[in-house]
């Protein structure tokens, strides 16, 4: 057993960064991580602003240099470009670009910058609503509305049947008993029905309430009211031919979209589009309906037969080298039902992965996390990393619990929901997390001009090192087993540093979520780039620009970036971007190196797999197919040739829904939360720990 404090005295960590004054330097609460932009949150990605008081002052608009009194807030980083002043503590923003010798300012239009966001709104917005809508149109159309003609004629017999049911009212005014006579025990049964077929007939309860007739008539009006409202709607030219528009135009909407057609199939998504025809020509007229289908059915089927759906090819599940010893070990003694989703355990009410990706952002509660924080310096550059670490409420950490390295996504920090959710269930089982916060972001200062770039792994081996290298001091066997997790970005990374690394890699074993092995493949996916990706480059844009902006005026043209800050996806930002500001080649260059397959050639030998082969420890990479975001079915065609490069160490763990850092459970989700995810985790870690133990006391017998 190993307490806490005996941990952090081995670790042998900073509490403040090593290279900044102490007292210039903040303490690990005065950054406030809290307000670092989540990874799917889409409302703070659009609406970026930061009201003071806030780790980033806003620029205000003023009509002179002494001036703070607002038009309207804009973000911080853009006065770096505009030469504004911000209105916080008197502070100048930086200067303006210096373009050449003349220095001119670089101008971007704001509503440039944003309309990828805009349309990607739209798309969505679209893309989500469109099932609702479908069914809102079948409904009406299934309704009874008649073509113009007949109403016109309904509409005469109703004003007949309306005189005559007046007539009657009257009659039994003067004579109650008339109306019953034919009833021996002066009972309504008789005459019900009568009045019913007369409302099924008119449509309408207009009759007074005061009268008998209508006292007796009530039922049957309360039932008829709502199918009333919507036939008189339907009943309309207007009203029908717009329902009937509506519904063929997102029948196609969905017939067209990925997501969908691999959620249904595309035959029963045509099929609804046909049946959506079928109803407007028995209700609107042959004629009328078809020359309103043609011309958006024409379309719609061309575009179909133009598609790449960019659909999986191979079938979801679990895909490992059963030679591996240590793999196949690990694997027998793993729950199936930990690793498994698509039994019917996940949110039957979101439809795709879109809405499995992003509404679990939006529901679910983040937990609190007591971390203490230390910084892992990197000397060579005069550079610190934040590690928040969290343990277990005993602050003991015995042998047969596990150390775990996680590293987030893409704009996140040791708060995101997915983390907060993986730590929080671990330190109630007694074991530690440590987060590493990727370098600049969670408000972490970055002295030289070297920021991040997602192809580093040196922040990774310095993390990994300093922890394999506490525990070895304070336990004679080494301590607990060293586990790395990482989603989204930060699973390319961990891939990244664990193929990389090789045999010198200081974790026993790694679970990579959401993160593809081979970015070189996402310039394709452009559903991603086109609708999620405007969200996140936004929101990278807005931390890079406004915390390192007199860095990025250093190697940076106005030209680049003027391109950077109108990037609409990821793909354009790391061209227009990192790829300059930190000298690679290309794009392709960039992204060769970003992930674990990045040279990867063929599945002829090792040196062609390229880094891949090199992986040393068991490294299970879990996807989802329906995945908005990574480009699942470009990297993996081919599961059973991935798991056997190299030694065999690496897993694929495919399930056919669950969306990008997803899986949401249950009817209500936010019950579950990230449940599934970290279960998976740390199950396959338990395995792991399992086959290792027996594995020694085998050899152990041997010798």
């Amino acid at each position: 057993m190993i307490t806490a404090d005996a941990f952090l005295e081995a670790l042998n960590l900073p509490t403040e960064h090593p290279y900044i004054p102490h007292d210039a330097s903040a303490s690990a609460s005065d950054f406030d991580i809290s307000n670092a932009p989540k990874e799917w949150s889409i409302t703070q990605y659009f609406f970026s602003w930061k009201d003071p008081p806030s780790t980033s002052p806003i620029v205000q608009h003023s009509t002179s240099s002494n001036d703070c009194s607002a038009d309207f807030p804009i973000p911080s980083w853009a006065a770096k470009f505009t030469g504004s002043k911000v209105c916080n503590s008197g502070v100048d923003a930086a200067p303006a670009i210096a373009a050449g010798p003349n220095s001119t300012s670089t101008n971007v239009d704001f509503l440039e910058e944003i309309s990828p966001c805009l349309v990607a709104l739209f798309h969505m917005n679209l893309i989500l609503w469109a099932p609702i809508v479908i069914l809102i149109c079948l409904r009406r159309l299934l309704t009874k509305p008649l073509p113009s003609n007949q109403s016109r004629k309904t509409n005469a017999h109703r004003q007949d049947n309306d005189e005559e049911i007046d007539k009657q009212t009257k009659s039994s005014k003067t004579s109650p008993t008339s109306i019953f006579k034919s009833d021996p025990h002066h009972h309504t049964m008789n005459y019900l029905p009568a009045i019913t077929k007369t409302n099924r007939t008119t449509h309408e309860g207009k009759k007074k309430s005061h009268d008998t007739l209508s006292f007796f008539a009530f039922p049957t009006n309360v039932f008829s009211r709502a199918e009333s409202q919507d036939e008189a709607a339907m009943s309309s030219p207007t009203g029908g031919y717009f329902t009937y528009t509506v519904g063929l135009f997102f029948s196609a909407v969905i017939f067209l979209d990925p997501m969908y057609v691999f959620e249904f199939s595309r035959q029963k998504l045509v099929m609804v589009h046909l049946l959506i025809i079928t109803l407007g020509m028995k209700r609107l007229g042959s004629k009328v309906a078809l020359y309103t289908a043609l011309p958006v059915s024409i379309i719609a089927f061309y575009m179909m037969a133009h598609q790449d759906l960019n659909l999986p090819t191979f079938s979801p599940g679990l895909y490992y080298d059963e030679s591996n010893y240590l793999v196949s070990n690990a694997v027998s003694k793993w729950p199936i039902d930990k690793r498994t989703y698509d039994d019917g355990r996940g949110t039957p009410w979101m439809m795709t992965g879109d809405t499995r990706t992003g509404l679990p952002f939006m529901f679910y509660k983040i937990p609190e996390i007591d971390y203490q924080r230390r910084w892992i310096p990197l000397p060579d550059e005069k550079e610190a990393v934040i590690l928040d670490i969290a343990f277990p409420s005993s602050n003991v950490i015995r042998n047969d619990k596990r150390v775990y390295l996680v590293l987030h996504g893409i704009n996140g920090d040791s708060h995101e929901g997915y983390v907060a959710d993986f730590v929080d269930r671990q330190v109630k089982q007694g074991n530690v997390v440590a987060v590493m916060v990727t370098r600049g972001f969670g408000g972490s200062p970055i002295l030289g001009d070297n920021i991040l770039h997602f192809a580093r792994t040196k922040d990774v081996t310095a993390a990994a090192k300093a922890l394999k290298s506490a525990m070895r001091k304070v336990s004679d066997d080494g301590g607990p087993l060293l586990y790395g997790v990482g989603y989204s970005m930060g699973a390319i990374t961990l891939s990244n540093y664990v193929a990389t690394s090789g045999a010198q890699c200081d974790l026993d074993a790694a679970v990579a979520i959401s993160g593809a092995l081979d970015t070189r493949e996402q310039v394709k996916f452009f559903r991603s780039a086109s609708l999620w990706q405007p969200f996140i480059t936004k929101a990278l844009k807005d931390t890079l620009l406004s915390s390192f902006g007199d860095k990025i005026l250093n190697r940076l043209s106005p030209q680049q970036l003027e391109e950077s800050i109108k990037a609409a996806s990821l793909v354009d930002f790391d061209r227009a971007f990192f790829v300059p500001y930190h000298d690679f080649d290309d794009l392709e260059d960039y992204y060769s190196r970003l992930g674990a397959m990045g040279d990867f050639v063929s599945y002829d030998n090792k040196c062609s797999q390229g880094r891949i082969a090199n992986v040393s420890i068991p490294l299970l990479c879990i996807h989802s197919l329906d995945d908005p975001v990574g480009y699942v079915s470009g990297v993996y065609r081919d599961p059973e040739k991935v798991v056997h490069t190299g030694d065999g160490n690496t897993i694929l763990l495919f399930t056919k829904r669950g969306g990008h850092v997803g899986w949401p459970l249950g009817i209500n989700p936010s019950k579950e939360a990230w449940k599934w995810m970290s279960d998976v985790a740390s199950s396959f870690a338990e395995a792991v720990d399992a086959a290792r133990k027996e594995s020694k006391i085998v050899q152990s017998k041997k010798h």
